[in-house]
């Protein structure tokens, strides 16, 4: 495969999916582990990653037909969901938008931090999996290099908001202030680590963390103080009635939480109602839980209208990742120009070492001294050099780098307009 137009993305995300529809495409890595196998075991599909997060699952491939790829990671993965919910994208633009979700400009909250680490362990599932190869190795190498430097160069990060963040900003809406009050933390992964942080900042009085494994509770509770208690999920319960506010962040636990976790005589007894964030996908709080008197649940779609209020103040650094993410695709697209000339090169390199030879015995009739090969030598790597120097130039202008931004504007006009 040597055009950029063999790379496609598929996937659905919170801008074209409600929560409904992305928890019933979420993987797990098994999950996708089988799917990445299973797509790369027909003719259609050559090289596959998967990223499935709490915000959108997406599959990148590179294929020699890009037309049936996207026919067949559509319906691997998306079978039976309605089309307006599923995008895809060829070439460039799959390029554009898979830079644009490392920099955390296609999620849920703009400049959110998480995205990187789980586009890191997607590649690592991908990797293990024997999907990838000289295609999508670079690509995803450079992504996330493209996510650390918007990060590193642009405003976007400032403040590290995300989706614990603003969970956390809806319970104190309705609950007030946090001094003295309890919570609980659902799952002890990353997103559940930064509720219990923001929450021990706004002074909670306690925090249960609770897990599948104590272990993995206490091990992620070291450094966050005494006011943080780790325990199982045998608890669940208990802890979830006792609490004030709740954050519930796992992976793959559809129905955690059901009107039978929780004791309705005690949440009736309540001054005021549990307020229960559900940041899972799936979701790990069953609906019916929500119509429960003395509990209030959000989950991520509820979360839209925070989301929104700060999606204002996230516009200008989203601004100034623009150039950013514009020069790094024409750097991707320049150096795989550049590599499609491997084969051209190394016969130039072979043909330069020939002439070489043949002209040092030509001019010394095989009786050259050490100087005079040494200066041959020398003379063929400047020759060389200049030679590829030509070359690498003119692959960094088989598209302009002003024609790009032009297009990049126009990419993100239509998936999200007026986002930058």
């Amino acid at each position: 495969m040597d055009s950029v137009e063999d790379l496609v993305l598929v996937g659905l995300s919170q801008r074209t999916a409600p929560v409904a529809v992305r928890e019933s495409c979420s993987l797990t890595a098994a999950h996708a582990d089988a799917l990445l196998r299973q797509l790369v075991r027909g003719n259609d599909v050559d090289e596959a990653v998967v990223l499935s997060t709490c915000n959108r699952t997406e599959a990148v491939a590179a294929s020699p037909d890009g037309a049936r790829a996207i026919a067949e990671v559509r319906d691997s993965l998306f079978r039976g969901v309605d089309a307006e919910h599923v995008y895809s994208f060829r070439g460039v633009r799959a390029i554009m938008h898979l830079f644009r979700v490392a920099s955390g400009l296609d999620s849920i909250v703009v400049g959110e931090s998480e995205i990187l680490g789980q586009i890191k362990r997607s590649f690592d599932v991908s990797a293990g999996a024997d999907t990838v190869g000289p295609f999508l190795r670079p690509l995803f190498t450079q992504a996330i290099g493209v996510g650390k430097r918007v990060r590193r160069e642009t405003s976007i990060g400032d403040g590290s908001l995300s989706v614990a963040r603003v969970g956390v900003e809806v319970a104190a809406r309705v609950i007030g202030r946090f001094e003295g009050r309890s919570a609980a933390i659902v799952g002890a992964g990353e997103t559940g680590l930064l509720a219990a942080r923001h929450l021990l900042a706004h002074d909670v009085g306690r925090v249960a963390l609770l897990n599948r494994t104590v272990e993995r509770a206490a091990e992620a509770a070291v450094g966050l103080g005494d006011r943080v208690e780790a325990m199982g999920l045998d608890v669940l319960g208990p802890e979830l009635e006792k609490a004030d506010v709740a954050v519930v962040c796992v992976d793959g636990a559809s129905s955690l939480v059901t009107p039978k976790t929780l004791d309705r005589r005690k949440l009736a007894r309540r001054d005021q109602p549990l307020v229960l964030l559900d940041l899972s996908v799936p979701r790990a709080v069953a609906p019916a839980v929500g119509k429960l008197d003395g509990v209030l649940v959000y989950d991520l779609d509820a979360l839209l209208p925070i989301v929104e209020e700060n999606r204002a103040g996230r516009a200008a650094a989203a601004e100034e990742a623009a150039p950013i993410l514009v020069a790094e695709v024409h750097k991707y697209l320049s150096l795989r120009t550049f590599a499609a000339f491997s084969p051209a090169i190394e016969e130039l390199k072979e043909r330069f070492s020939r002439e070489r030879e043949h002209l040092i015995d030509k001019v010394t009739a095989g009786q050259a001294t050490p100087r005079e090969l040494e200066l041959a030598h020398e003379m063929e790597k400047k020759l060389l050099g200049l030679a590829l120097g030509q070359l690498k130039e003119s692959a960094r202008h088989t598209q302009s780098a002003a024609a790009l931004d032009r297009a990049y504007r126009r990419f993100v006009d239509e998936i999200a307009p007026g986002q930058e």
